[in-house]
């Protein structure tokens, strides 16, 4: 079972999950079938599945505190939230979206996988097209995968990725976990990118104005755990453009030489080098990695100059997607749910995963979710 390391509010009726300089998205827990919100003079409606609306605001004004009265469609109050608006970073240069742990072909979730999918098709499948459609519609001018996107690696599950990916606007790239890489695939996450149309390459870039995207394989074949060795040096390279970089992982850095909690991921004493290497060629970095199912922001590099996130998984409690803005000043993430009812009813059953205790886990703090690195 995962260390539960502080109380977050994963188990409040209602909460803002997410906000930027001009949204918020609220999160209601309620019996009705509709939610309103009414904030800034105007009144925002959510429908709710499995007890839950999932709202979007936006149109507010960068830095402002804002009341939201929440109630019922026949007026009964829910009570009311306060979500505050971060401040304007400048002017939006391009925009990017991750996903990770899609773990396409799953067909339950838990420990013991006592929580079972009696939805039609696959919830992984649901979820992640879900996701896509969102950053689609947000503005994303590209989507990455940071890695785990089928579950056993068998050829059924790339053929949902297919089917997940298939006539999407934007460019998509995928790099491998370590479910990708499991004993019982049956063919080589290279293989699978093939099928989807994409680069196999353990370090690829792609350049956006104002950033460079750096999506790394730290997946190894037949395990769980990860490393950097073998491609430190294309890593160092990668980022040495002239403008910030934003680097994408499945495994996440760990604090310690040995794992802490469960999974293990990269061990502190090798990814310590690589990652100071990686500061002194550009400071201005932006490291972010699924694997653990859940969200945290970490400073990490010399002086702790380096600002590291772990982002959970779409595929579960909470269920979501990341949406980057660039900015002369930085990068802004903001993680957001996926608010589509059939992403949405099976990512609030997976609430009760170890007994209940699995939000404490998954889903972090709001400064875990949405972080600003200003460069």
């Amino acid at each position: 079972m995962p260390r539960v390391t502080a109380p977050f509010s994963a188990l409040v009726d209602q909460e803002v999950f997410a906000v930027d300089a001009h949204s918020t998205q609220l999160v209601v827990r309620a019996t009705t079938n509709e939610v309103v919100v009414d904030i800034d003079q105007r009144q925002f409606t959510g429908q709710t599945t499995s007890g839950v609306a999932v709202i979007e605001v936006d149109g507010l004004e960068p830095d402002t505190s804002y009341r939201a009265v929440l109630s019922d469609a026949d007026g009964r109050s829910l009570g009311e939230l306060h979500p505050r608006t971060r401040s304007s970073l400048g002017t939006v240069l391009s925009r990017f979206a991750t996903v990770s742990d899609v773990h396409l072909g799953a067909s339950s979730f838990g420990p013991a996988k006592n929580i079972k999918d009696h939805g039609d098709g696959y919830y992984s499948l649901r979820s992640g097209r879900a996701a896509v459609e969102h950053a689609v519609e947000w503005g994303a001018e590209i989507m990455l995968v940071k890695g785990d996107l089928t579950d056993t690696g068998i050829v059924e599950e790339w053929e949902l990725a297919e089917e997940m990916f298939r006539d999407i606007p934007i460019p998509f790239r995928i790099t491998a976990g370590n479910h990708d890489q499991w004993k019982t695939r049956e063919i080589n996450p290279d293989e699978g990118a093939v099928m989807l149309n994409v680069s196999s390459d353990p370090v690829q870039t792609i350049d956006l104005d104002g950033v460079r995207l750096v999506l790394a394989d730290t997946s190894i074949p037949d395990k769980g755990s990860g490393t950097v060795k073998p491609i430190a040096a294309d890593l160092i390279d990668a980022v040495s453009a002239s403008t910030p970089s934003f680097v994408g992982l499945h495994h996440n850095i760990q604090r310690l030489p040995m794992p802490w909690f469960w999974p293990p991921g990269i061990p502190s004493n090798e990814a310590t080098p690589v990652l100071a290497d990686m500061s002194a060629t550009n400071p201005r970095l932006f490291i972010s990695s699924g694997h653990t199912h859940r969200n945290r922001r970490h400073q990490l590099g010399p002086g702790n100059a380096v600002t590291y996130t772990e982002v959970s998984s779409t595929a579960d409690y909470p269920g979501v997607w990341a949406a980057y803005e660039v900015t002369e000043r930085g990068i802004r993430q903001t993680v957001r749910r996926i608010a589509s009812p059939g992403a949405l009813s099976w990512t609030e059953a997976t609430r009760a995963a170890i007994g209940g205790v699995w939000p404490r886990w998954s889903q972090g703090r709001l400064d875990d979710r949405c972080v600003d690195a200003e460069f």
